[in-house]
């Protein structure tokens, strides 16, 4: 009797896709570009250059349940080609209008998209966690 309430405590705790309510699990980074270039604006808030930055690769991706859903990435960004100031604003950069300017500086940032899809709740951080070597390759 105790193992049966064990299984459906164990059940009622994993969520949908298999994950442990609370617990940060690995995801494949490859499927977080798109989330990627949701956190733009928040990066380019705090990018002091001239140009804005955009994603170049998602390098890491963690995915928590909590309230919601935490997505942890790090984020490659480089420099782009697009002046601040200029005719496009942050929220309407995207790879066909902002292309990668080459030889721009490159950095690393860590990136925490807290979403409760139920409510049209979501919340972006972004936080700088280096500057990028010309010769780092990823």
């Amino acid at each position: 009797m105790q193992y049966v309430f064990l299984i459906v405590f164990l059940f009622l705790t994993m969520t949908a896709n298999g994950q442990m309510a609370g617990g940060l699990s690995d995801a494949n980074a490859t499927e977080y570009t798109g989330s990627a270039w949701k956190s733009i604006p928040e990066i380019n808030g705090q990018n002091n250059g001239g140009n804005y930055l955009v994603p170049i690769k998602v390098l890491k991706a963690q995915v928590q349940v909590v309230a919601g859903t935490n997505t942890i990435l790090e984020v490659l960004v480089g420099e782009s080609t697009c002046a601040k100031g200029g005719p496009i604003q942050a929220k309407q950069i995207t790879a066909a209008n902002c292309p990668l300017k080459a030889n721009g500086q490159r950095a690393i940032y860590k990136v925490t998209i807290w979403e409760k899809v139920w409510e049209n709740f979501t919340q972006i951080t972004a936080e700088k966690v280096r500057d990028v070597k010309p010769s780092e390759q990823f």
